[in-house]
């Protein structure tokens, strides 16, 4: 729990309107450090995971030269899906806490599946084939698994975050228990 800042006053000085509202104050910053928290851990993930396809991918060995591939030549497709998870990611960061930070979250977390899938494919070439996966694969599905990890920590984070209640309905609440006694 947090604290509300000292400025020299005890809480029997604050009317009985203040105390709620500063605790209100309070605890809306506390959900919203929460937020760029997991916000930025999941855009960490999510650069981790775009770095992988700078590794190679594939080792070919064709007419006596050896040949290593990066993630980008051999899958343009996933790279194109790590940027539109960049992008998600940065914007769940930028968005306050609610349902549109949820949603970008959620979206992240569907992009970040669909790269762990597409780097699981790309693990299994043809036997038939002179081409050998490289290390790029196995560390774009161990960073994607993490990626996904963070926004679904960011999701249940958001999730458990309840809008305060508003103070005209505890009024009419409060009034209607009074009226059936």
């Amino acid at each position: 729990m947090t604290e509300l800042p000292d400025d020299g006053r005890r809480s029997a000085d604050f009317p009985d309107e203040e105390l709620p509202r500063r605790l209100d104050a309070a605890e809306a910053e506390l959900t919203r450090a929460e937020h760029r928290w997991f916000a930025r851990a999941t855009l960490l993930t999510a650069v981790a995971t775009a770095v992988t396809l700078l590794l190679p991918w594939t080792y070919t060995r064709r007419y006596g030269l050896s040949v290593w591939q990066l993630g980008l030549e051999t899958q343009p497709a996933l790279a194109l899906t790590c940027l539109a998870g960049l992008i998600t990611s940065a914007v769940a960061l930028a968005l306050k806490p609610g349902t549109r930070a949820q949603a970008a979250a959620g979206v992240t977390a569907i992009i970040a599946i669909v790269c762990i899938a597409g780097a699981w494919q790309a693990t299994t070439l043809d036997a038939l084939t002179d081409t050998w996966s490289g290390p790029g694969p196995a560390f774009a599905i161990a960073t994607s698994v993490l990626w996904l990890l963070t926004t679904t920590a960011q999701l249940v984070a958001q999730h458990n975050n309840q809008p305060a209640p508003d103070p005209a309905d505890i009024s009419r609440a409060v009034a209607r228990l009074r009226r059936t006694r």
